[in-house]
């Protein structure tokens, strides 16, 4: 029953702990070398406590017999303070009118435990509103009083073993109690799942002040063994007060139940709530209302369990919840089981890892060699461990494996423990989600100063090959291991088992031997198993044959197990196996017999799912019986805590293996189409819960669908069309799941832009769940790997139907489906938060204006809205910017970058695998070059003689793939070295493309630095394809050719008059070609060396030259914009592929020749086809000049760099037939911020401006496409607005003009001018800034704000229909005027200026009537935001500018914006200040630009300068809701006609679309 030390946590074997005499840390025994649950469960009787479980059917029927009624019960004392009539003989009365009153004065005695006993009456409660602790006084206790037993036997209960365990509070409503736990458990089958409720299962009679409770408790062990017996823990954290984390009871029960059974029941709850929640635990503070039971629990905690205290229990507790380890209890157990036969030799093993830190033992043995035999043995001698297992993908995760180890690790180590509690809360967060931030903090950092304390931990990773990626070319485990050993090598030493490697293997011993050097050493399990069996146990006699093949297969510890097992099971009378996969086959021979249809079904779905399955999942298909009947079930197959466990990774193999397992082989089709409709079906439920069932199907239940999909496109003949429609079915209802026809109506389908179309189809709310919860669960990056995955099959899928005719009906669906996984696809590769993703949804996708959508945000519009995605592209790597390309196998990209490094990314997920980069350039001018995995990249590198630094230019794989070529060259840093044409040296560098190693380097000394141009004196290198010469080319006008072995110069090839840019082998060898700044392209003989031809055509300087595969073609690339197509032997322009606008960097051809692509400073990266010159495609997305371009060896994709630091991954094959694939857009400049939006009338339109571009966009508000552009303004637009009836736009600009638009046709109707007056006479000839334009209600006035060049305020009215100016005012605000508007009846005007003031005015006369100053208006109270910690109690009116103000609808109310981060509301009659609206937050204040009313008058809306819109209640003042989502200051906000939807405007250049309708509906 201890926290944190539990069964599943135990790295240790069954022996005696050792305490090394060396800096290692002792290893402590952990709870399951305490307390064997097992033999503890057998002792319980089945009258005990632990077997009155009571079935989930009896307690929802319970409910719902009581539903609606209401109870009264005495209660006879509870604890209150004095005051409140605690200690007083009267019984108090509670009814439902002050029951939750009642309830918080008793908590607040509780705490303070100033609390005095009084009787209390409880008179018609409604049952709903009854905490667990009202049933046990009103049912449960009184009925305990008469019979003296527990509630379950006293009525006679369905009851039985506990299946689920429920810790619970008593202080919670238990409606919603028994509502989380049938949310957990929907779909299991109530009649036959048993839940423990202590207050049924518990006689709780006090007759006589005796609790009987105490002793069937029995000091805890009933708990415990109710625990231990049960399948799952289920926590249930009330929605109010999270009561369970802050009772020592439900702690206790808590820190008893092994991790893997533990489950959170969080309805409710984000996990930042839960996070919270979890830090703020406290053992010793926790409440517990009986000092006996506190006493015992203590006692437990501090004795049997051994914690040193209750803050160590504590800090475990914390651990647990935030590290969230995985269990192996099962892989211990097993281990446990296979060592006990062997007799170890441990020592030379024990010396190797104990003796110091930085020790790697390699344990290397083939299949069944017995290395899980010697993993057992090693679980004495280490303080945490990990198991790897193909079958299982957590276990390959390396976020899984470190926070498990971690946890390990804190659990052993108090220094390590005291570094993971304290991480800060923001660090923490990032652990959960971020593999790299889960390294640092919770391994690398811990061991370090672990390492600093003079210590060092042991860690064990078993089956180190079980890690190795499907394709074998990586090691999400070896690579933790590369870490450790350059970050933490001192604290840490390793032991590891694994398989040898095989060919085409990723090599994981040459990769370790790299990385831990002489600290590495290899064992063979022989070595540490022995020959001699353990004493006492006698072999059973064998017949004669069996007893030979037992002997032949003596390494194969597996067979042994299997075969052994079998004899004494069913006896020799079978022929024995001659090898492991004979051995299974007597098994499965055995059950055919009894194997029926529900076995097959299972055993396919336990060979196609992607984890052990839970009980509680196989509960879920309904197959919780169908498991006993496998064949070999209790070894083969068997349950071990609750998970559905296979003997032996070799099993696996042997079913999926149709060669190997004949008429047993699993159909894995078969079984991913299982899993995919039982996933859905589990996530379709509603459970938000996060059990192992619907766990498992959010993360794999998309992958089963892929994997079912790939399975059927591969199957032939008969089978192809019946796996077909099984899988049309399975891909028809994942498609109604996530996605509803769009109403024919619906606004969406109206005002598209021209030649786009709105998508049939709408994202169902169900869409945008399983997405919040993919994102909140970390899975970010992996799920956009996995979709697009899904999305290619199901595009294969689309076309392979089509030719189908028995399945051509499915096609519509297929084409829809995987429409939607693109976009989807897109948006989670390209924003990291929901808010960004849910801001850019393209119109033309299912997801715009859906019910998904309203789920991810309330921002139902961005303007500029996305017309489309660009699905070209399939990564974003961060980080480089100067070269990259392709490994030949594709799965790996390789970058160099002027920061001195070179990346290794995967070219799947675009993660950075490792980092080489140039630390030291030494003094004997030999570089010292280091590699690193996914670390910041160090600083340049750098000389030792001063006059020098190493900058390097370029880096490539290989033909064969594994090295690595890396170009660098000296830089002078003198000027007087430019000028004496200093002499550069290249270095190329050759890299194990696995290791990282420098294997050698080549310096290159001849290339003469001529003059200063930029970063680089040597441009372009390219090697021989035999890989025997080097040709290289700078500045200094000659073509070197080097031997790429002695680095000896060969030949140099003079001829080009200005700089070499570029050069290259053809693909026999046989010629080099080179380009120039002399603007001419030289073809040379490799061989001798001679000029064969030039070729000449651009009109500026060549920046790229290269051949096509086949050796006929040469491409070109020039800063004249063009790309050349030239003939390579006669060397006549076969082609000029125009269309980039600026200089074109580099171009270069597809393998097959059909395809030239091309980057360009314009920011873009062309694809054309190469036969006829035409541009297939245009990359947009890069946000600098382009670098390099080229295509990867299968031609599928392409790899581009760019200035903006990233490298960018696009799909080549989808480029075709699009010409711009990011679909154009009407936007502001990007310089411009949009100032002000708002609707028209009928809410159909938007119109908005920007400050600097001098147009007035109108936008349609549904769809976000830009409807017309008023151009006119000679300088930029101030503002602009609808008349009432929506038919004209009126517009301010600076330039001092009023205009007036026609809101259809967009043709300017009418200017309005300032008159000159004679007080500006002498300005005549220059105009009024006019700020601020708009119409009085009545449509018949337009009132403008500005300023002359005196500086004067000025207010203009004009007649509407004549543009006669009526009124002009000299407002006298003593600074700008920032706004002004009419009141509803329009007889007066309000305008507000930068002096903290605001006038209202006559607006007949132009009268000032009103003068609203901070001087003189008295603030009658305030109101604070609940949302913001501090708020102004300013007495009196605004201090600042004061941005807008305008009346309320009735027009009795003025609301004003201000620079001081206040809104304030006004009597529009008396001036007085009614309430202050705040937003200041943190101790800071931010801006609030505007401020209005809705048109009931019932909300404000205001924005500010902290990119957030604000909704208000106008009456209280309360904040409603806060609206993020803009990346920049918010200038206005307004509320639709409607009153329906809300417009914001931002200097982030864009314009938001709220739906108004969801905001206050639950409070704040």
């Amino acid at each position: 029953m201890g926290c944190g030390a539990s069964t599943c946590m135990a790295c240790c074997g069954g022996t005696t702990f050792k305490i090394w005499p060396t800096t290692v840390l002792p290893v402590k025994p952990t709870r399951s070398q305490i307390f064997d649950e097992g033999k503890f469960q057998a002792e319980f009787s089945s009258s005990s406590p632990v077997f009155r479980a009571v079935a989930l059917a009896w307690l929802a029927q319970f409910v719902k017999e009581h539903a609606g009624t209401t109870q009264s019960w005495d209660v006879v004392k509870e604890f209150m303070a004095e005051e409140d009539g605690g200690g007083k003989d009267t019984s108090l009365i509670v009814t439902s009118d002050n029951v939750e009153t009642h309830r918080d004065k008793r908590r607040a005695a509780e705490k303070t435990k100033c609390g005095k006993p009084v009787p209390v009456e409880y008179r018609d409660i409604p049952f709903e509103q009854m905490y667990t602790t009202d049933i046990v006084e009103c049912f449960v206790r009184s009925l305990a009083r008469k019979e003296h037993m527990s509630y379950a036997q006293a009525e006679n209960l369905p009851v039985g073993a506990p299946t689920y365990f429920i810790s619970h509070a008593w202080g919670s409503t238990f409606v919603d109690l028994v509502e989380s736990v049938k949310g957990a458990l929907a779909g299991a089958a109530q009649n036959d799942t048993y839940v423990w409720l202590d207050i049924f299962a518990i006689n709780q009679d006090d007759t006589g002040g005796v609790f009987s409770a105490m002793k069937e408790l029995d000091d805890g062990r009933t708990l415990a063994g109710t625990i231990a017996t049960s399948r799952a823990t289920l926590v249930v954290l009330d929605k109010d007060r999270v009561i369970p984390l802050t009772r020592l009871w439900c702690l206790y029960e808590i820190g008893s139940t092994p991790p893997q059974k533990l489950q959170l029941v969080t309805h409710g709850f984000s996990e930042n709530d839960v996070s919270q929640h979890i830090r703020n635990i406290d053992a010793e503070m926790a409440l517990c209302f009986s000092p006996a039971d506190k006493e015992m629990i203590h006692g437990e905690i501090t004795g049997k369990f051994g914690f040193a205290s209750m803050k160590h229990f504590t800090e475990e507790l914390k651990l647990r919840f935030m590290l969230r380890p995985m269990s192996y209890e099962s892989d211990l157990q097993a281990l446990r089981e296979q060592g006990q036969s062997n007799k170890y030799q441990l020592e030379e093993l024990r010396e190797h890892v104990t003796a110091t830190g930085g020790r790697l033992a390699c344990v290397v043995g083939g299949p069944g060699e017995g290395k899980s035999s010697v993993a057992a043995a090693a679980l004495d001698l280490v303080h945490a461990a990990h198991f790897c297992k193909r079958a299982d993908v957590r276990r390959q995760d390396v976020l899984e494996m470190v926070k498990s180890l971690g946890f390990q690790l804190g659990q052993q180590s108090e220094v390590v423990r005291k570094c993971l509690v304290d991480m800060d809360e923001k660090t923490a967060a990032k652990a959960l989600v971020d593999p790299d931030v889960a390294v640092s903090a919770v391994l690398v950092k811990p061991l370090k100063m672990l390492a600093d304390s003079q210590k060092h931990a042991v860690i064990l990773l078993d089956a180190l090959d079980e890690a190795d990626d499907e394709l074998h070319t990586s090691n999400s485990a070896v690579e933790l291991l590369r870490t450790l050993a350059r970050r933490a090598r001192n604290g840490v030493s390793v032991i590891v088992t694994t398989r040898p490697d095989a060919t085409g293997d990723f090599p994981r011993r040459r990769v370790l031997e790299y990385d831990w050097e002489s600290g590495m050493q290899v064992f063979e399990p022989a070595q540490v198993l022995g020959s001699e069996e353990v004493e006492g146990k006698e072999e059973s006699r064998l017949a004669e044959a069996w007893e030979h093949a037992m002997n032949s297969m003596q390494s194969s510890k597996v067979y042994q197990i299997v075969a052994r097992e079998f004899v004494r099971r069913y006896g020799t009378s079978s022929n024995p196996p001659k090898d492991v996969d004979a051995a299974y086959h007597l098994w499965f021979d055995r059950g055919a017999n009894e194997s029926g249809e529900e076995v097959r079904r299972l055993i396919d779905i336990v060979l196609a799912s992607r984890e052990p399955l839970s009980s509680a999942h196989v509960d879920r298909l309904c197959l919780r019986e169908t498991c006993v009947r496998l064949p070999g079930w209790g070894l083969l197959f068997e349950e071990r805590d609750h998970v559905l466990h296979t003997l032996h990774l070799s099993l696996r193999e042997y079913l999926g293996d149709a060669k190997r397992s004949n008429r047993h082989a699993a159909n894995e089709s078969r079984g991913n189409a299982e899993l995919t409709r039982s996933c859905l079906d589990l996530m379709k439920r509603g459970d938000d819960e996060k059990g192992p069932a619907v766990m498992y199907s959010l993360r794999h239940g998309h992958v089963h669908l892929t994997g079912a999909i790939e399975r059927m496109l591969q199957q032939q003949g008969d089978d192809d069309n019946e796996m077909a429609l099984m899988m049309g079915v399975v891909m028809q209802q994942w498609h109604d799941a996530f996605m509803v026809e769009r109403c024919q109506k619906d606004k969406a389908l109206m005002f598209l832009p021209e030649g786009y179309q709105a998508s049939p189809w709408c994202a169902t709310e169900f869409a945008a769940l399983w997405l919040k919860r993919q994102i909140e669960a970390g899975r970010r990056g992996v799920l956009v790997v996995e979709l697009l995955r899904l999305e290619k099959a199901l595009l294969e899928a689309k076309n392979k139907m089509a030719e189908n005719a028995t399945t051509q009906a499915l096609v519509a669906t297929v084409k829809s489906l995987h429409a939607f996984v693109r976009v989807l696809r897109w948006e989670v590769g390209k924003f990291s938060r929901v808010e960004g993703l849910a801001a850019n949804l393209p119109c033309t996708s299912a997801w715009y204006w859906s019910p998904g959508q309203r789920v991810l945000s309330s921002c139902m519009a961005c303007l500029p809205a996305r017309v489309d995605i660009d699905a070209t592209m399939l990564n974003i790597m961060k980080g480089h910017s100067r070269s990259a390309s392709y490994s030949p196998d594709g799965t790996r990209i390789v970058s160099a970058s002027s920061d001195s490094t070179i990346r290794v990314w995967d070219a799947t997920t675009g993660a950075c695998v490792s980092v080489l980069k140039c630390n030291v350039w030494t003094p004997d001018r030999t570089p010292d070059w280091t590699r690193d995995a996914c670390m910041p990249c160090m600083d340049e590198g750098f000389c030792l003689e001063a006059q020098t630094e190493l900058k390097l230019i370029s880096a490539w794989y290989s033909a064969d793939g594994k090295r690595i070529i890396s170009l660098s060259s000296t830089q002078p840093k003198a000027l007087l070295d430019e000028f004496l044409g200093f002499k550069t040296e290249a270095y190329v560098c050759i890299w194990d493309a696995v290791t990282g190693a420098c294997i050698s380097t080549l310096v290159l000394k001849g290339h003469k630095r001529w003059e200063w141009h930029g970063d680089f004196s040597l441009f372009s290198i390219s090697f021989s394809p035999d890989e025997t010469r080097i040709v290289t080319c700078a500045e200094d006008r000659v073509v070197r050719v080097w031997d790429a072995t002695t680095g000896k110069c060969m030949h140099l090839l003079k001829g080009h008059s200005d700089m070499v840019t570029s050069v290259s082998y053809s693909a026999d060898g046989t010629r080099i070609v080179s380009a120039s700044r002399d603007e001419t392209i030289r073809v040379w003989d490799a061989t001798t060396g001679a000029c064969v031809s030039v070729l000449e055509g651009h009109s500026r300087y060549i920046t790229s030259v290269s051949y096509s595969a086949d050796g006929t073609r040469i491409v070109s690339a020039s800063r004249d914009k063009t790309v050349r197509v030239l003939d390579a032997t006669t060397g006549t322009c076969v082609s000029v592929l125009e269309g980039h606008t600026g200089p074109v960097s580099s171009a270069s051809y597809s393998a097959d020749g059909t395809r030239i692509v091309s980057a360009s400073d314009d920011q873009t990266v062309r694809v054309w086809d190469a036969t006829s010159g035409s541009c297939v495609s245009v990359l947009e997305g890069h946000t600098g000049p382009v670098s390099s371009a080229s295509y990867s060896a299968d031609g599928t994709r392409i790899v581009s760099a760019s200035s903006d630091s990233t490298i960018r991954v696009w799909d080549a094959t989808t480029g075709a037939g699009a010409s711009v694939h990011e679909a154009p857009m009407i936007e502001h400049a990007d310089y411009n911020c949009v100032k002000l939006a708002s609707f028209s009338a009928d809410g159909k339109r938007i119109v908005a401006t920007a400050s600097g571009d001098k147009t007035v966009r109108v936008w349609d508000a549904v769809t976000g496409a830009c409807v017309s552009v008023l151009e006119g303004h000679s300088r930029g637009a101030g503002s602009a607005s609808y008349s009432a009836d929506g038919t004209r736009i009126v517009s301010a600009s600076f330039d001092g003009i009023v205009r007036v638009w026609d809101a259809a046709t967009g043709a300017c109707v009418s200017v309005l001018e300032a008159p000159i007056t004679s007080e500006l006479a002498k300005y005549e000839k220059q105009k009024v800034w006019m700020r601020l334009a708009s119409f009085s209600a009545d449509d018949k006035r337009i009132v403008a704000a500005g300023r002359d060049y005196n500086c004067f305020e000025r207010i203009l009215i004009w007649d509407a229909t004549t543009g006669a100016c009526m009124h002009e005012i000299h407002a006298k605000h003593h600074e700008d005027v920032v706004s002004v508007s009419f009141s509803p009846d329009g007889t007066r005007m309000v305008s507000t200026g930068n002096n903290a003031t605001i006038c209202v005015w006559d607006a007949t006369t132009g009268v000032r009537v009103e003068r609203r100053e901070t001087t003189t208006l008295k603030c009658v109270h305030v109101l604070r935001n609940p949302h913001h910690k501090f708020s102004k109690d300013v007495d009196g009116g605004h201090y600042g500018s004061v941005y807008s103000a305008s009346y309320s609808p009735d027009g009795t109310r003025i609301v004003s914006a201000s620079e001081d981060a206040t809104v304030r509301v006004w009597d529009a009659n008396s001036g007085a200040c009614l309430s202050v609206l705040d937003h200041s937050y943190e101790w800071r204040s931010c801006r609030v630009f505007s401020a209005s009313y809705s048109p009931d008058g019932t909300r404000i809306v205001s924005a500010s300068r902290d990119k957030a819109v604000r909704v208000w209640d106008a009456t209280s003042g309360a904040c409603l809701s806060v609206l993020y989502g803009h990346s920049d200051e918010v200038r206005s906000a307004s509320y639709s006609a409607d009153g329906t939807r809300i417009i914001s405007a931002s200097q982030d250049n864009t314009v938001r679309v709220w739906d108004a309708t969801t905001i206050g509906a639950n409070g704040a």
